[in-house]
């Protein structure tokens, strides 16, 4: 999931604490802590907040490129558009609900239910997603329209 070297490397950067990044987060510093060690995936949320903090794409903050800085993209995540990606994308590629869910190992019915966005993706099936059909996250989210990681 997230890219926690990269996370400890910008947060090194710009000379901060493990305190002061869970304290930007509002989360523990034990939390924090193991977002960077990448044994907790962090929800969605804060790593948009993290992606805007340091200006960087939530691709690279997922591994699924290099570093990748941005500007002049969203700075929040559309969920109604992210319901529509995930949907849009599954359907182009001709990938039934019911096989996205086996190759996953989850339940079918969690699908329809972030596709319907009565439950926000978490960021493991979002990561299973991106690297699945080779869409860039920042798209899916609705943060920018370039749809290639």
């Amino acid at each position: 999931m997230q890219n926690g070297s990269l996370l400890q490397k910008l947060r090194e950067e710009k000379k901060l604490t493990l305190s002061d990044v869970a304290d930007e987060l509002k989360v523990t510093l034990k939390t924090y802590s193991l977002y960077e060690q990448g044994l907790w995936p962090m929800p969605l949320e804060e790593l948009n907040h993290l992606s805007n903090y340091y200006k960087i794409s939530l691709n690279a903050l997922l591994g699924l490129t290099n570093r990748e800085y941005y500007y002049n993209t969203e700075k929040k995540i559309d969920y109604k558009y992210l319901r529509f990606s995930l949907r849009y994308v599954r359907r182009m590629n001709r990938v039934p609900i019911y096989l996205l869910a086996k190759e996953f190992h989850m339940a079918h019915n969690t699908i329809i239910k972030y596709e319907k966005g009565l439950a926000i993706p978490n960021l493991n099936y979002i990561y299973l997603f991106c690297k699945r059909f080779k869409v860039s996250c920042d798209y899916i989210c609705g943060k920018t329209l370039k749809k290639e990681v």
